[in-house]
């Protein structure tokens, strides 16, 4: 057991009880301001003069809601992508690069096999039409991830997802 402190309908002041009876403890001006409550209850907890309610989290605004959905496109779009079991990184550089030597491949229908690093000082020849596959892998890789950005801005436009789990949840590219 404990006993809040309230002062304006909100707890400010939790005060363990240590066996000594709380009128012996405070004033009677103090003690009027407090209320026996449950070990749950925290400062910041509200009062209303028969229950306590714990805070509840600010709901985010609209444009909150978008910064954090483009933030999310960006986090899934640089987060890789597996192509044929193997996993592909994805961050801007790596798009670069994949982009340029995918485009080399499509270009140059001479060329067999474009030398990689896989890894760094770790080299492999990747086949030109393996290359291919893989540029085109990461462009839709990225693109689904600006379609579902698309959708997921909509649904907040239509206040059909107003919170950050929602927009967590939603169907963005594995």
């Amino acid at each position: 057991m404990q006993f809040a402190r309230i002062q304006s309908g909100a707890v400010v002041e939790i005060i363990p009880d240590i066996g000594v009876p709380i009128v012996e403890r405070f004033s009677a001006a103090i003690v009027e301001t407090l209320i026996e409550c449950g070990d749950d209850v925290a400062e910041g907890w509200s009062y209303d003069g028969g229950s306590f309610a714990a805070p509840t989290a600010p709901v985010p605004s609209t444009s909150e809601l978008k910064a954090y959905a483009a933030a999310k496109r960006w986090q899934v779009e640089t987060g890789g992508v597996m192509v044929d079991g193997v996993d592909i990184r994805t961050d801007e550089k790596s798009q670069n690069r994949v982009s340029g030597a995918a485009l080399l491949a499509i270009s140059d229908p001479d060329l067999a096999t474009i030398d990689w690093e896989a890894q760094p000082g770790v080299w492999i020849e990747v086949p030109a039409a393996t290359m291919k596959a893989i540029g085109i892998a990461v462009g839709r890789h990225v693109q689904a991830c600006f379609s579902a950005l698309k959708v997921v801005q909509a649904d907040i436009d239509a206040g059909t997802i107003t919170t950050i789990a929602e927009i967590d949840a939603a169907a963005w590219p594995s």
